[in-house]
């Protein structure tokens, strides 16, 4: 596992690497997983993008600059199951999240956030217009957001950083 702090802007070739670093990652959570904890483990997966979702980025590169990390995102990447990581996370397809929005003054920016995911209580995170990604910080699109990274490239490397803790660990990851 390698351990980045300050991850490089996202590129196809660094989600390809997120993707397949991640994927094995949740291979070796999942073998032997029910052994360990007594129950089969649920999906744990990275979807290719569907045409749907390729059309989504480019609406999404199209309606603000602010979009551009998460329209790169979702032409590489669809929708993304993290079932037995933590409390769970889940990153909506392209298709998904292009109509889930939420005003999100704190990002500031006229744009609504895209709402991208969720975890498995139900907190939510969105890219607002700042091109940050925020978490609710209660289990509604009412609830107040609070920033927890400067863009995409730092949540997803969050996300890898809590796959493989939890695989090493049993823990929570860091999101």
């Amino acid at each position: 596992m390698r351990d980045v702090c300050d991850p490089a802007p996202l590129t196809a070739d660094s989600l390809a690497a997120w993707r397949a670093e991640v994927s094995a990652a949740l291979h070796t959570v999942t073998c032997g997983f029910e052994e360990k904890y007594g129950y089969g483990p649920g999906e744990n997966a990275i979807h290719p993008p569907e045409a749907a979702d390729l059309a989504a980025a480019g609406r999404l590169a199209a309606e603000s600059a602010a979009f551009a990390e998460l329209a790169l995102y979702y032409g590489e990447i669809g929708a993304v199951h993290l079932s037995d990581v933590g409390n769970a996370y889940f990153l909506h397809s392209g298709e998904g999240a292009l109509d889930e929005r939420v005003p999100l003054p704190e990002a500031g920016g006229t744009a609504p956030a895209v709402l991208i995911g969720s975890d498995g209580g139900g907190i939510l995170y969105a890219v607002g217009a700042d091109g940050a990604v925020w978490r609710s910080r209660s289990a509604s699109e009412e609830a107040e957001f609070d920033r927890i990274t400067s863009g995409l490239a730092e949540f997803l490397d969050l996300l890898r950083r809590s796959v493989h803790r939890f695989h090493e660990t049993g823990q929570p990851g860091f999101v």
